[in-house]
Formats: structure tokens, C-alpha cells, sequence
């Protein structure tokens, strides 16, 4: 923690006068003084210009006192943070939510055993769904957000973050409701002839594999996407593109229908959690109860 001295030299700075310090932190007029002397001496520098009429920061006293408020800022705010822990049972879990990523399967998992688990506490955190951004926030899990629930290539994630996988789902693609493809239970990439398909573009995804069978097809044409976002699903609703998507997206766009495709070989992302390497304790009590309920859902 800060110096305590500090909220003399504050104090003062703002005040102009040490007497209307010490009023303001109920101590003597003797004791500012004292405390800004002491600090000054300590660290070999001179804050502030004093005079019959009042102190005032030195040029080097001004640059040291905004230096110095964020930082004391900061250290309340940990106090802060220590003292409402201590309060409570413990901190929530933040489940990163978005457009994209909604946590329902989690929440839905959860649901069935919240009651029993009263000391922990699920908090939801709203995202972007921007490329960089989510993936800068998946590299600083356990700052503002503990998990995120996804889909995902989990060597991709290797040494970033643990990955609790909870199902094996394969790509398949959204199709405009009006489309040919729609009426179908599934495609083939035969079907795909003559279409427009966005898919990520190579080595920013999981998808290599699909877009290599794609690219074995000269009659698909195969359009570079850089991430998934609301963006993109407008777009193909209304040029009529197909894309390379996500089971867990159905129903993300009301004019796009997921249906599933027949690939020559499997093309499968992992659907679960990503977390910190390093999690808090009931972040990891979190997961692992997540882990047991979907092994009973499966049973």
C-alpha cells in the first residue's frame, strides 16, 4: 500500500496551506508539516514552495502528485476489492457473455444445481464479439472475466488457457431460409456447386480442414472472413452467401438456418469452457461441478 504520508502531501497540494490540511485529515497543523518534511527528506526531493501566505507545488511536485493519485486510486480500489471479499462468501464467477456467445448450455447446466451450491456465485459480463477482442480477453482470463463458453480448436489455445471440453460438434453451414439448401436435412459438398461460401480465412480458426475438402470443389467459391459477428450473418442474409458455422449459433440469426453437412471426413470443433491457467479457487470448483453435471446429463 501507499505511503500514508501521501494524503498530507495531497491534501496540502490541493489546499494550498498545510493548517487547511490537517483540518481536512483531522490532525494537527504541526503533524502535515511533519509528515511532508519526513517525506520530502526520505526521498531527497522538495514538493512544494512554502511562503507566509501558504505552500505550492514545485515544478517537480506537480509531476509527482499525478503520479501519484492514480496510484493511490488504485490502491483503494484493492482495498476495496479485499474488504467486500471478506465480506462476502466469495467472489463471483464472470461467465463472458455476447451476441455469439450466449453460456445458455452452461447456464442451463447450472440451473439444476445452484441451489445446491449456494456460496457460488455466477455473474454474467457482457463481450464483444470482435476478433481482437475476444481474444484478447481470453488471454487475460481471470482479470475481467473468469470463462467464456465457446467453440473451439483446443490446440489453438494450448498454453493460453485450460479448456473444459463438454461436447464434440461438427461445422456445418448457415443457409438464407429462402435458399434451395434450406429445405434439406443435410448437404453435401456436391450441393455446395455454384455457391458462395464465407468461411475464416486459414490458420484463424479450426476450419483448415473444412477448407481444404472446400477447396478440393472448384465450384465453390470461398470467401475469407476474419470472425464471426453479427456483422457477417447480415451480410449473408441478405446476399444470399453461405457460411461455414457453428451448431451452437442456431437460431443466432432469424433469416439463417444451420444445416448440417456431410463431410467426406470429420470436421469437429470442441464446444465447452475456456478459463485461466491459473484460476481462482472457486472458478476451478466451478468447472469441475460443470464437468460432473454434464457427465450426469450424458449418462
Amino acid at each position: 500500500m501507499y505511503d500514508r504520508r501521501l494524503d498530507a502531501v495531497i491534501a496540502a497540494a490541493e489546499l494550498g496551506s498545510f493548517a487547511r490540511a490537517g483540518r481536512r485529515l483531522h490532525i494537527s497543523t504541526p503533524a502535515v508539516a511533519k509528515q511532508v518534511n519526513t517525506f520530502e527528506q526520505e526521498y531527497g526531493i522538495t514538493l512544494f514552495d512554502r511562503s507566509r501566505s501558504g505552500v505550492r507545488l514545485t515544478a517537480a511536485g506537480e509531476g509527482f502528485v499525478a503520479d501519484a493519485l492514480p496510484i493511490i486510486d488504485r490502491c483503494r480500489e484493492i482495498l476495496r476489492r479485499v474488504r467486500n471479499r471478506a465480506e462476502s462468501a466469495s467472489d463471483p464467477i464472470r461467465l463472458g457473455v455476447s451476441m455469439l456467445r450466449s453460456g445458455r448450455r452452461i447456464l442451463d447446466l447450472w440451473q439444476r444445481d445452484a441451489r445446491r451450491h449456494p456460496q457460488i456465485r455466477l455473474e454474467l459480463v457482457s463481450m464483444p464479439d470482435d476478433r481482437q477482442s475476444i481474444d484478447d480477453i481470453i488471454t487475460h482470463l481471470g482479470e475481467q472475466v473468469d470463462m467464456i463458453s465457446t467453440a473451439f480448436d483446443a490446440e489453438s489455445w494450448h498454453g493460453v488457457c485450460n479448456t473444459l471440453t463438454l461436447a464434440v460438434e461438427p461445422l456445418c453451414i448457415a443457409v438464407p431460409r429462402e435458399h434451395r439448401l434450406a429445405r434439406l436435412p443435410r448437404v453435401t459438398l456436391d450441393d455446395l456447386q455454384g455457391e458462395r461460401v464465407r468461411i475464416i480465412r486459414r490458420h484463424h480458426g479450426g476450419n483448415d480442414h473444412a477448407r481444404d475438402m472446400l477447396e478440393r470443389h472448384s465450384g465453390i467459391e470461398l470467401v475469407d472472413i476474419d470472425h464471426y459477428d453479427l456483422d457477417v450473418f447480415n451480410q449473408c442474409a441478405q446476399i444470399g452467401d453461405l457460411l461455414i458455422t457453428k451448431p451452437m449459433w442456431d437460431g443466432v440469426h432469424p433469416q439463417l438456418v444451420n444445416v448440417a453437412v456431410d463431410w467426406p471426413e470429420p470436421v469437429e470443433l470442441s464446444y465447452g469452457l475456456l478459463y485461466a491457467l491459473h484460476p481462482e479457487p472457486q472458478v476451478r470448483d466451478f468447472v469441475e461441478r460443470i464437468r460432473e453435471l454434464n457427465g450426469m446429463r450424458g449418462a
